[in-house]
């Protein structure tokens, strides 16, 4: 059953026994980035729960950090399912998506600000990497733009800087689809509108992290993932439709070719990315509920819920991507958390014919072209979630002069502090060029049985495991 709001879906966490508030007043500019990542670190990737802070410094509304990725459970609950079914809701949400709905109004239109009516400082004023970044930063927002040329909108999450009541610093990558739709209205000398909505339902979040072939769009993927239609309502002052139940809405222009420092931020690589001269946001219009929560993620070093994201949300989309799009006998996918959910990819297969895992990587790359920088493939008997059974095949699968493809000059995580020294700026050229490197961990020829005791002998052991003396 799909989520209201995002209020309804706190409820759930909360009966769920998943969401921990922390009822003393916290100083946002250390405390909740300090108690958040206290928590990731001292739980374990099953066991974390989410976060919630009712008094962040002089801000009215709470905060929710790890309602989306604390868990793999709480992943779950925001689909409305348990673990086991995550890639299940994936694959019928991508396959049967549900157009979004126009409706008159909603939530986010109970209290509306314009001009210079508008104060970012009501918001919680979090700094993620104290001592480091550069302020405070909007890291959960849903970010809605759209191609001047077709009209069709995409939904993305990219990390915004507070720089003053009216004001965002905004760092797209060069390779996402927003920087496009930047790089169109600047070819036509046009400030570009875009809305950002922060706390909605989970589902919609979901979709605005994932990555999908460029045209599709995320609220109609949310549909599906919810099973029903997102009500979408009108902007005020920008040609643009939000989601009608968000906590809050922020709208607003790109000036036209004006650029900024923003950064530098503490991102999923676990380094700090350099900053640089990037868009800035001109706020004209907040409108929001009476009573809102606000929404943030943590990012930052792995384990994160960054990193729990798009983990799970990736290898499910990319999943049907291989399987069900282009038709590779792909049985399972796996973006690492230790690798941001970026950089290190697991594959497994049934392999049909020697080429057809550089079809796999290839067909990998083509949809996630910034990640899978060290992509593994090995056979369908090897759960690509362990790592000592990876590590395993590509030790005795493969060997590195035959097995190992590599690729070069193609385009990086735009924060992978590996391309360039850190006085390079985030938008110098020289930080999108990068490689990838195909590593086949396949059985290449028959191979010796393995050298395991018969799983009948392990099941009777199991039967009688008490009467060894263990619990």
């Amino acid at each position: 059953m799909a989520y209201s709001d995002l209020q309804d879906y706190l409820r759930c966490l909360e009966t769920s026994g998943k969401l921990h508030w922390v009822d003393k007043p916290v100083d946002p500019s250390w405390e909740v980035s300090a108690v958040t990542r206290h928590l990731f670190d001292g739980y374990g990737w099953n066991d974390r729960p989410a976060l919630g802070f009712r008094h962040a410094g002089d801000s009215p509304f709470p905060l929710v950090i790890g309602i989306i990725g604390g868990s793999p459970m709480i992943y779950a609950l925001a689909l409305s399912t348990i673990p086991e079914k995550i890639p299940e809701v994936w694959e019928k949400g991508q396959r049967h998506p549900i157009d979004p709905v126009a409706v008159q109004s909603g939530l986010c239109k109970e209290i509306i600000a314009r001009g210079a009516e508008v104060d970012l400082g009501i918001l919680p004023q979090v700094v993620w990497t104290p001592g480091q970044d550069p302020g405070p930063y909007i890291t959960a927002p849903v970010i809605i733009t759209k191609d001047v040329e077709t009209g069709r909108r995409n939904v993305g999450t990219y990390r915004l800087q507070i720089k003053g009541p009216r004001q965002l610093g905004l760092y797209v990558g060069a390779a996402q689809h927003a920087a496009k739709h930047i790089r169109q209205y600047e070819a036509q000398k046009q400030d570009m509108p875009l809305a950002i909505a922060i706390g909605v339902d989970p589902t919609i979040v979901l979709a605005s992290i994932s990555k999908f072939p460029y045209g599709t769009d995320e609220l109609s993927v949310a549909g599906g993932l919810r099973g029903e239609p997102v009500p979408l309502v009108r902007c005020e002052t920008v040609d643009l439709d939000v989601p009608a139940n968000a906590e809050i809405v922020i709208e607003g222009f790109l000036r036209c070719g004006y650029r900024e420092q923003e950064g530098p931020f503490g991102e999923f690589s676990g380094y700090m990315s350099p900053g640089g001269q990037q868009p800035v946001v001109e706020v004209t219009c907040m409108t929001r509920r009476r009573a809102p929560v606000y929404h943030s993620f943590l990012s930052q070093m792995p384990p994160s819920e960054s990193s729990c994201i798009r983990s799970l949300s990736r290898s499910a989309a990319l999943f049907h991507h291989l399987r069900h799009v282009i038709g590779l006998p792909v049985r399972d996918v796996h973006f690492t958390e230790s690798g941001g959910a970026s950089s290190m990819l697991v594959i497994s297969m049934t392999k049909e014919y020697p080429e057809q895992v550089k079809e796999v990587a290839w067909g990998a790359w083509s949809l996630m072209n910034k990640e899978g920088k060290f992509t593994v493939v090995v056979d369908d008997d090897i759960d690509v979630r362990n790592p000592f059974q990876v590590e395993w095949a590509m030790s005795f699968r493969a060997q590195p002069e035959r097995d190992t493809f590599l690729v070069d000059g193609v385009v990086p995580s735009g924060v992978d502090p590996s391309t360039a020294p850190p006085d390079i700026p985030q938008h110098d050229p020289r930080r999108r060029a990068g490689s990838k490197i195909l590593i086949d961990a396949t059985r290449k020829h028959p191979y010796p049985p393995a050298a395991r005791v018969p799983k009948k002998y392990l099941d009777a052991v199991q039967k009688k495991w008490s009467e060894y003396g263990f619990k």
